[in-house]
C-alpha cells in the first residue's frame, strides 16, 4: 500500500502485533532506512503507526505551521505565487535588506 503526500510517496506496510513483536528490530531499521510507515494491527484494539523520528518531527513542524490562520494564509499565498510563476529572485544584498527590516 502506498499513500501520496504531496509529491512524496511513502511505502506503508501493515503487520499484526505478533509479527511485529518477532521482527521489531527489522521493522524499525526499515522504517528509518527506507522512510517507510508500518501499521501494526491489534485485535480488538486501535492500531499503531510506526514512523521514523525524522518523519515525526517533520509532521509536528507541519502541524505547528498550519496551526495559525495567518501562517496558513501566508503559505497558501506563497504556493499560489509559485504555481503562477509570480516569483522574484532576490540577490543576497536584497535578502539582507529585507531581513534588516524585520
Amino acid at each position: 500500500m502506498e499513500k501520496a503526500i504531496g509529491v512524496i510517496k511513502m511505502a506503508t506496510t501493515v503487520i499484526n502485533i505478533t509479527a511485529a513483536r518477532k521482527n521489531l528490530k527489522k521493522i524499525t531499521d526499515d522504517v528509518v532506512t527506507n522512510n517507510t510507515t508500518v501499521i501494526i494491527t491489534k485485535p480488538h484494539a486501535k492500531n499503531v503507526v510506526v514512523i521514523s523520528e525524522a518523519e515525526y518531527r517533520a509532521t509536528q513542524e507541519t502541524l505547528y505551521l498550519l496551526d495559525s490562520k495567518e501562517n496558513r494564509n501566508a503559505l497558501d499565498k506563497s504556493l499560489s505565487q509559485l504555481n503562477t510563476a509570480d516569483v522574484k529572485t532576490l540577490s543576497a544584498e536584497e535578502r539582507r535588506k529585507l531581513n534588516e527590516k524585520d
